[in-house]
């Protein structure tokens, strides 16, 4: 962490020794939790879930020069929204570092607000900054917070403005610091619905019912194939470890895709595990909206979605297939190791084909080099064939031998329509 927060971290985090100024009492809590904002209303400021004590919203409000006025007019009204219902506590100093920190106290609600000024003018993320910039800038705060003792969780809370957190949220990532191995990560179960504050037309409802049932069938598909990376991405829902966000070098600076490619890291760590919806640990609600925030993920994919003359008939999901396909060769492996031959002309011809374009024989090769037994070629190939390469081959398959298909023929599948069943039911 030392190593992290030194070379690699964003340079606010050099600004909290600021803090010490601040009564120790004041700069102390039980959990964080780290929220974006860009062109966002005030309407999600409503108080964080209770838990065993006081919690720490880092909240990182970011634009780009290139952010057209309404976004800068709802950034900087916003920031107003903040600084005039809490108290501030403590200001970063003005030395022209490209940022301003403010540390703002909510004393009904039990929680305070980190305010990370990254809009103002000198302030803005660089062009291609975006949200995983703007995630990586809030999270290496956390860790700085978490590694100096400030914040007694090991978990670094991320979600977005567009989500109204459960009351068991920090209850619920409390219940894992202990429980069996170190998790790198923890995936709360979420639902999409329409939230105060967000009002949509009911096509847009329907469009995002429909864009997260391809997502549960996506991870299922995954789990039926027997992938270890089969679980969602989706950045509103994730807690990260501290000690594994460090390893991994934190978030990346990606305008879209940060989530996917910092789970995809650290899985390689360290497991992750989807958390299941109980009593105990209720679903995340994510408001259903369409957004143009980042060039893909769930707002882009809801606004094409709306946009078709007939969602339910033109959408499409994976072909049944391609996962089927996938099994076969993660299946393979441990026979490949007795084999000890990386030869892939055995496989059928368009699992073949996709495997042969990404050099899967070269890494083949690579892991019978470095590996001593079963076990370690299988982690070998599990660190090669990551997320990344798994929709990889998925995306080789669906555009080169199996179309992706409709929801209807979906459902007559004799494996996936069961599947399909209690997946909608999710």
């Amino acid at each position: 962490m030392d190593k992290y927060l030194r070379l690699y971290a964003e340079p606010e985090t050099a600004a909290l020794g600021g803090l010490m100024e601040v009564p120790r009492q004041s700069a102390q809590w039980a959990n964080v939790v780290v929220i974006p904002a860009c062109n966002e209303s005030a309407d999600f400021l409503r108080p964080t879930p209770t838990g065993t004590g006081r919690s720490l919203i880092i909240l990182v409000i970011n634009e780009t020069d290139t952010a057209p006025e309404p976004v800068s007019l709802n950034n900087r009204a916003l920031a107003a929204e903040v600084h005039k219902r809490f108290d501030s506590v403590w200001e970063s100093s003005e030395d022209g570092k490209g940022f301003k920190l403010t540390l703002l106290r909510d004393e009904p609600a039990n929680r305070d607000v980190l305010l990370v000024d990254r809009f103002g003018k000198d302030r803005r993320l660089p062009p291609k900054g975006g949200v995983g910039h703007a995630r990586k800038i809030g999270a290496d705060l956390a860790a700085w917070l978490i590694h100096h003792q400030h914040i007694r969780s090991p978990w670094i809370h991320c979600t977005d403005a567009d989500v109204r957190l459960p009351e068991t949220y920090f209850n619920c990532s409390d219940a894992w610091l202990d429980a069996g191995p170190e998790y790198a990560a923890l995936v709360y179960p979420f639902r999409h619905c329409g939230l105060e504050g967000f009002p949509e037309p009911d096509e847009v409802l329907r469009a995002t019912h429909l864009y997260e049932l391809s997502l549960h069938y996506y991870v299922a598909g995954l789990k039926f194939a027997g992938s270890p990376y089969a679980f969602h991405t989706i950045g509103s829902t994730m807690a990260v470890n501290a000690k594994h966000y460090a390893k991994v070098r934190g978030f990346p600076k990606r305008e879209a895709g940060e989530d996917f490619y910092l789970l995809n890291k650290l899985a390689k760590v360290g497991p992750v595990l989807e958390l299941s919806a109980s009593a105990d640990c209720r679903p995340i609600e994510i408001a259903a909206r369409r957004s143009d925030r980042v060039p893909f993920g769930t707002g882009a994919a809801v606004k094409t979605i709306s946009n078709l003359d007939d969602p339910l008939q033109e959408f499409r999901f994976y072909n049944p297939r391609v996962f089927e396909l996938l099994q076969d060769w993660l299946k393979s492996w441990p026979v490949l190791w007795q084999s000890g031959s990386s030869d892939l002309h055995h496989y059928r011809p368009g699992l073949l084909a996709g495997l042969k374009a990404m050099g899967a024989e070269k890494a083949l090769v690579h892991a019978f080099t470095h590996s001593k037994d079963t076990g370690q070629f299988t982690r070998q190939m599990h660190t090669w064939f990551d997320a990344f390469r798994t929709l990889k081959l998925i995306h080789f398959l669906r555009d080169e031998y199996f179309p992706s298909v409709d929801y209807a023929r979906l459902q007559a599948h004799p494996v996936y329509g069961e599947l399909f069943t209690v997946t909608k039911r999710l």
